[in-house]
């Protein structure tokens, strides 16, 4: 069941004073780069006297407004924005970084009275583009490769559109599009012209490690003091759902394990790495989320695979087989009733068998976005567990269910090229890959076709490959 505080609810500032908390931890990450990023000769090239006294008063001003704003809320959440926001003004990755950051946390899901709150979506998103504009040599570029696969995403993006002239009401259906998935669009646009260097790759990447980190720990504070009456750790606002919370800490795992067995980080960064991976399991365990836990089982799968491509392939079918045989023990274990556990698995069948026949009688355009819960009941075939507005529970089927054949093509051919770039990549950027064949089995048990989520990672993985080939070019000799 979704829990929401409301004003007045003692509860409400331990909520504001948690995302208060990581955010503020973000904020230290994101200054810890920045100092790295200019410590690089020839950062501040241009008056960097001038540029330090003009960010000071941005920042006090900004302190000054936000904080007096936002006073019977938190000042520190008031100042804390103002930092990032400051900090949103000296590279466009950070503008991008702590715009990716909020849209993971959601303050405005905490307390929905706020303006202030209600209105970072779009402030956010003003100041990255102000930044981009600021320094356009400090911006990334996307190669051929990448480019292929921005076609193919934005012509799902706008095949999707097309389909809201299917909807009963095509304005509530467009402003739907615009709410929803325009921003997903932007996201994954910024990742690509903004991300340009490793060092933003791996500010990026950690920026999802903390917004995971955040949501975890929201979730299991909930988690111990209002239980739920189905016994499972749920988070409210747009994480409601605990295999949604779950999918995204599937998604940053890699991010932040993968590091761990590498030379160049130090003691610290490992111990954070082992802790942030226990916590991850610990959580994904209090979700009873079965769709993680195969998640989780592929990515040791995937891990397996990439240390064993050059290698015989009879290893890796035993220790694949070991794998499988692990995810049956633990699908056993978890605590929840035998009775719940077939009504979901025989729902979620039902609603996948709803998406097909919406896809059947309506090849071309499909039902229209956002419609599949308005035409469940109609499509599904069987016997129902639920009734009322419902979803696909499958990122695939609601593509094909609510875009027809074409727009699921685009979308399916979108993330298989990306996947096929993180393969290439499996080498330079292994945890990458990781992130992705791991979300990639999460979000086939979950309507997240039109969030930000797959964006954010198809974007991160693009915008790396990117670097490496314009790194590629400049290292080869010029023709005579």
């Amino acid at each position: 069941m979704e829990f929401i505080p409301e004003i007045g609810d003692p509860e409400l500032n331990i909520y504001i004073h948690l995302e208060t908390g990581i955010l503020l931890l973000f904020l230290a990450m994101m200054v810890w780069t920045q100092a790295e990023r200019a410590s690089v000769p020839g950062y501040y090239s241009r008056k960097p006297r001038q540029q330090m006294i003009g960010l000071s008063i941005v920042f006090a001003a900004l302190s000054v407004g936000l904080g007096s704003l936002l006073y019977s809320v938190s000042p520190l959440l008031g100042i804390a924005l103002a930092a990032g926001f400051t900090l949103s003004l000296i590279h466009p990755v950070n503008a991008l970084c702590f715009f990716v950051h909020l849209l993971f946390l959601r303050p405005w899901e905490i307390l929905t009275t706020s303006p202030v709150l209600l209105a970072l979506p779009r402030l956010l998103a003003a100041v990255s583009v102000i930044s981009w504009l600021l320094y356009p040599g400090k911006c990334g570029k996307p190669t051929v490769r990448t480019t292929h696969a921005l076609m193919l995403f934005l012509g799902f993006s706008l095949w999707l559109f097309l389909t809201t002239f299917r909807a009963p009401d095509i304005a509530v259906a467009q402003m739907d599009w615009f709410n929803t998935f325009f921003k997903s669009v932007i996201v994954f646009l910024m990742c690509l012209f903004f991300i340009e260097s490793e060092m933003s790759v791996r500010e990026f990447e950690l920026t999802l490690v903390l917004s995971a980190l955040g949501l975890m720990g929201i979730g299991l504070f909930q988690f111990l003091t209002t239980p739920t009456l189905s016994g499972r750790l749920d988070a409210f606002g747009a994480f409601g759902d605990p295999n949604d919370l779950a999918s995204i800490i599937i998604m940053a795992l890699p991010l932040a394990l993968v590091p761990v067995f590498n030379k160049r980080p130090g003691l610290a960064r490992r111990i954070c790495g082992v802790a942030f991976a226990g916590f991850s399991v610990l959580v994904i365990w209090f979700t009873n989320s079965r769709g993680a836990i195969l998640s989780l089982l592929v990515q040791v799968l995937a891990f397996l695979g990439v240390r064993s491509s050059r290698r015989s392939w009879l290893p890796m079918a035993f220790l694949g087989g070991l794998v499988g045989l692990g995810f049956l023990v633990v699908y056993k274990a978890i605590p929840r009733a035998p009775q719940e556990m077939e009504a979901s698995q025989e729902s979620r069948i039902t609603y996948w068998k709803a998406a097909v026949n919406m896809t059947l009688h309506h090849p071309i355009w499909g039902v229209g976005f956002d419609q599949y819960p308005d035409n469940y009941v109609t499509y599904a075939s069987g016997v129902k567990y639920e009734w009322g507005k419902r979803t696909a529970h499958s990122s695939w089927l609601l593509a094909f269910a609510e875009s027809g054949l074409i727009g699921g093509l685009l979308y399916v051919a979108f993330v298989l090229t990306v996947m096929r770039t993180a393969w290439r990549n499996r080498e330079t950027w292994p945890a990458q890959f990781f992130a992705l064949a791991g979300y990639g089995v999460a979000m086939t048990f979950l309507s997240h076709t039109y969030g930000i989520y797959i964006p954010v990672l198809a974007g991160l993985i693009l915008a790396s490959n990117s670097i490496k080939e314009r790194a590629a070019i400049l290292a080869q000799p010029h023709a005579i």
